[in-house]
């Protein structure tokens, strides 16, 4: 019997498949691969599944994991102990300071990488963003950096074009394709 995530390595698999247009805006370009949270664990141990799909279609892979981005910014602001005493002061910084950091910081990944039309550009651990930013925001203002397909793996939920992160946040609408069960 077929898990959750084989079903969705399926899913992903006809989509890699498919003939891709180059025709398509940044925010067409990223594919949502959306799952359960839940299922956080069994997908992280698939990633290489969704790599082989993606090289035996002919395209690229690379990853990029979010994880550190916070951890990274935290680490070098001047005010960290202060904010690690009172972390109420920190709610000012994340809209002004922090949101311009993880747009620099993935377009800084996204032009580490080689990309080309064929090319996949996975995005991971985008719940580490969860309470600091919006992953919208952040995906906006790097649309332009794609140029083959950008692959948010992303714990939430999809409903009429609608995407809500841990199904915890009111969601949004954006014109990336849904990679579903």
């Amino acid at each position: 019997m077929a898990t959750r995530i084989d079903l969705l390595l399926d899913a992903y698999e006809k989509v890699v498949n498919e003939p891709w247009s180059s025709a398509l805006s940044g925010q067409e370009r990223i594919w949502f691969l959306v799952y359960d949270p839940a299922e956080q664990r069994k997908l992280d141990l698939r990633i290489g599944d969704f790599e082989t799909s993606t090289l035996k279609s002919g395209k690229k892979w690379d990853s990029i994991l979010l994880k550190q981005c916070f951890p990274l910014w935290m680490a070098n602001h001047e005010y960290k102990e202060a904010y690690f005493a009172n972390p109420e002061y920190i709610v000012d910084q994340l809209e002004a300071e922090f949101i311009p950091f993880a747009i620099r910081f993935l377009k800084g990944e996204l032009n580490k990488i080689e990309q080309n039309q064929n090319a996949v550009v996975a995005v991971r651990d985008v719940s580490s963003l969860f309470g600091f930013g919006r992953l919208s925001e952040i995906l906006k203002s790097c649309d332009k950096e794609i140029t083959g397909r950008l692959l948010i793996f992303f714990p939430g939920e999809f409903e009429h074009n609608h995407y809500r992160l841990l199904d915890a946040r009111d969601g949004w609408d954006y014109l990336a394709r849904p990679i579903t069960l």
